[in-house]
This record gives structure tokens, C-alpha cells and sequence, in this order.
């Protein structure tokens, strides 16, 4: 199951939530919270049930040992901790990247693959290696690690949250009416993105990278639409994450930020998936070191570790080495230089790197990629632009320049800034605003559900 599944919204979530409110007190709500994902984690896929089971009580009884260890015997508690890791990276690489076994008894069919397990394995070491480097005591009650590991909140898209941050908040939180609206708005814009925007750039990049039409302008415009296309997945679900979260009464970190031409392919790269680049960047000790060269190596590995968490391919740990080589190369001397540039030419840039580097994601070997690239200068194509890239354009602009709107920051902030600069001018002005924003949101969630219904029923 994931956020945009009908039952989901109407079902699962709902049913939640007014659970939920007939009890104030924590344990009550960590009970419907923990019941009700699991069903969010299991469902149609019962075996995903012992998978839950199995590995957070292991995680819960390595914490435990390890914080009994590790003030008697610091290498006995490394080992429990080492031991810990191979359990979740075991777990990463059967459920999370199952093709591996093909052929073999552990090959399984792709659908009872539980969401998020990725996410769910970190979550599970970073707890436990917190224990070990004395960030957090180990957590006795087993109920409330099953609130940490298993909550829907943080399933689809992270993030990547310590158990430390979120003790305080599993084992006394409050839902608010502020809450509650912030969080419903952050929903529904999430879903709008996800249904609406990302199904936009999907049809383009059909188009475009379309391997028996190759166009210049279509491996230019396809390539950007495949970007565009997961940046709005992944960050509606990550809205969509926060905003139920909020709904909870949880504050959650985020786990993107703002795309900033100032920092580079660097601060490109650190906007997504912030928390667990932060995860692994902690592991590899990389923010306590003051050695550039140290942080260069380090930020190789990081980039490969990424990689292989994405997917254990060749082409995804050379895309992980190679992202992670730029970022050194940044720290190392390339960001003094570059910083002298035109923010116009910095954009340029972090196009040009972003497109070369990540890709060969897009295809299944390095033919096709190396087909796209002569592409891009026109070598190896017919003519400049198909009729059907031509046409995906056209016939979605209007929704193309509201993406663009959001994905370039200065031209959002300017637009925000004027909308709430006229709100405070005057009471009619704001509730002018105020009115405008609710329809605005209504009209995304019923465009989006119908959306959704539309899919469904084909």
C-alpha cells in the first residue's frame, strides 16, 4: 500500500486518525498507530508481518545487549552492533533488491516486497548504533520501538529520523487544531504533486527518450522530464509523509530542501534525501572532521553507500562514486572557482552535471545512455523535435509552468512574498488570500482523487 492508494485515503487513514481521537492518552495511540501501519506495511503481503516482527525485535534485543556491553566491553558491543548491521543490510538486499536472487529460494515475486525498506533498515541500525556510540539509552519498552520502526509516517519516503528525536514525541504527543490544518494542506499538496505534476513529466519523458525516435530536443527535454518526474514523487510523498505526521501530532524533519544555485552541485545533491545523506555522512564521521581531504574521501564513499542503497547495481554505485567524486572535487577547489560565476551560469552548471551524472539511471545499459548523449548534440538524430514531445509539451503547459513555479524557488518566494504582503494590507485582503488558498487546495484534492479514480478503473 502506499500514500496515493484510494483505500488508503479514504480507508486506512481516516480510520486512523478517528481511532485515534477516542483516547488522549500516548499508549492508546501508539497501539491504533502501530495496528494500523502494520496493516499499511502488510498489505496483501501477510509474509511481511513475520519480516516486521522478526527484525525489530532483533533490533530491540541488540540495543539492549549492546547497551549492557558497552561499558564492560566496548569490542564485545561493536561486534552486537556489527551484527545488527549485516541483519538490516541483509534485509535491504533480500526485500529492498530481491532481483539478486532470481532463480534462487529466496526469489520472490516483486509485489510482497514491503514498502520503504530501505528506509526501515536504517531506521533499525541507526537505533541501535546510537545505543553503541552512548547517543541514547536503550528503550526497554518494545512498544514504543514498534512505534519508531513501523509507523506509516515515515515509510514511503523517510525520513530517516533518530530514536532519539522521537522519544519524547512517542511517548507524550498532542494533536492541535494547528496541526491538523497544516498537516491536511501538506497532504493534499503532496498528492497533487505525486497524481498531477509527476504524471505530467512522465508523458514527456516517454516522448522524448523515446529509443525509436531519438530527437534533440527531445533527449534534452526528456531527460529533464525523467527529473522532474521523480523530484515531484519524491517530494509529494514527502509532503504527504510530514503532513500525516502533523495529523499525528509528530514533527518530523524534512528530508528535502530548496534546490540553491549558490551551493552547487553539492547543496544539489544534499537537498534530497537530506536525512539519510546526514545518516551516512554521521557513519563515516565526516561533519566532526576538519581534514578537506578527509571529508573528499569521505563524500566518495558517502556517494558510493548511497548508491548501492538505491539499488545494488553497477550503474547505481558508479552513479553514487561519480556524484560523490564532484562533491570532493567541489570541496577540494572547484567551489572557489565556480563561485565567481553568474548565479544564470551556476543553473547552467548544475543542469549539465545533474543530466551527464545521473543519466545513465534512465537506461538499462551504457548503449542506450551513450545513444543519448550524441543525442544532446545532435548526432545520430533525424530531426530537432517529434510531433509527440511537441504535443506532451503543449497540451500540458499550463501544468508545466505551475511545476516550474515550485521548483524555482526565487520565483516562488516572489510569489508567496506578494500573496502574503496584499493578506496583510487589510482584513478583506486576507481573507481574500485566505479564500483563495482553501478553493486552490480543494480543487487539487478533487482533481487528484478523480485522477486516481479515473487510473483505477482502467
Amino acid at each position: 500500500m502506499t500514500y496515493t492508494d484510494l483505500i488508503f485515503l479514504f480507508g486506512l487513514f481516516p480510520l486512523s486518525a478517528v481511532l485515534s481521537m477516542l483516547d488522549r492518552s500516548s499508549e492508546y495511540k501508539n497501539m491504533i498507530l502501530i495496528i494500523t501501519s502494520l496493516l499499511f506495511f502488510s498489505w496483501g503481503r501477510p509474509f511481511a508481518l513475520c519480516l516486521i516482527f522478526l527484525s525489530l525485535i532483533a533490533d530491540w534485543a541488540f540495543g539492549l545487549a549492546v547497551d549492557s556491553l558497552r561499558k564492560k566491553s566496548r569490542p564485545a558491543a561493536a561486534v552486537v552492533t556489527a551484527a545488527d548491521g549485516l541483519m538490516n543490510t541483509a534485509l535491504l538486499l533480500i526485500f529492498g533488491n530481491n532481483y539478486l536472487f532470481e532463480g534462487t529460494k529466496l526469489g520472490m515475486d516483486a509485489l510482497i516486497l514491503p514498502v520503504g525498506i530501505g528506509y526501515y533498515a536504517l531506521r533499525g541500525f541507526s537505533y541501535v548504533s546510537d545505543v553503541y556510540r552512548g547517543k541514547i539509552k536503550a528503550e526497554k519498552n518494545v512498544f514504543c520501538i514498534m512505534t519508531y520502526m513501523v509507523s506509516f509516517h515515515l515509510m514511503c519516503a523517510g525520513p530517516v529520523v533518530h530514536y532519539g528525536d522521537m522519544e519524547k514525541q512517542i511517548r507524550k504527543r498532542e494533536v492541535t487544531t494547528d496541526k491538523l490544518n497544516a498537516g491536511l494542506n501538506k497532504m493534499i499538496w503532496g498528492l497533487g504533486k505525486i497524481v498531477l505534476l509527476s504524471e505530467v513529466f512522465r508523458k514527456i519523458r516517454a516522448a522524448g527518450l523515446n529509443g525509436s525516435e531519438i530527437t534533440t530536443l527531445g533527449c534534452w527535454l526528456g531527460m529533464l522530464a525523467f527529473f522532474a518526474q521523480y523530484y515531484f514523487i519524491f517530494t509529494g510523498l514527502c509532503d504527504m509523509s510530514r503532513g500525516l505526521s502533523l495529523m499525528g501530532g509528530f514533527m518530523l524533519p524534512i528530508n528535502y530542501r530548496d534546490i540553491e544555485a549558490d551551493e552547487l552541485f553539492t547543496g544539489m545533491v544534499k537537498s534530497y534525501n537530506s536525512t539519510v545523506i546526514a545518516f551516512f555522512s554521521d557513519l563515516l564521521g565526516i561533519p566532526d572532521s576538519k581534514s578537506k581531504i578527509r571529508n573528499a574521501v569521505g563524500a566518495v564513499i558517502c556517494g558510493g553507500l548511497m548508491g548501492l542503497w538505491y539499488a545494488v547495481k553497477p550503474t547505481s554505485l558508479m552513479v553514487g562514486l561519480a556524484a560523490g567524486l564532484l562533491v570532493a572535487l567541489e570541496q577540494l577547489f572547484l567551489k572557489a572557482i565556480l563561485a565567481k560565476l553568474p548565479v544564470f551560469f551556476k543553473y547552467v552548471y548544475l543542469v549539465l552535471t545533474s543530466l551527464v551524472i545521473f543519466g545513465v539511471l534512465e537506461f538499462k545499459g551504457f548503449y542506450g545512455y551513450h545513444k543519448w548523449l550524441k543525442g544532446l548534440i545532435g548526432s545520430g538524430v533525424k530531426y530537432t523535435l517529434s510531433v509527440a514531445v511537441r504535443d506532451a509539451v503543449l497540451n500540458n503547459i499550463v501544468l508545466i509552468i505551475i511545476a516550474f513555479c515550485i521548483v524555482c524557488t526565487p520565483v516562488r518566494k516572489l510569489i508567496t512574498g506578494s500573496a502574503d504582503k496584499l493578506s496583510s494590507q487589510s482584513k478583506r485582503s486576507y481573507g481574500t488570500i485566505r479564500i483563495c488558498k482553501t478553493i486552490a487546495t480543494a480543487a487539487v484534492l478533487i482533481i487528484s482523487v478523480i485522477t486516481l479514480a479515473a487510473n483505477a478503473a482502467v
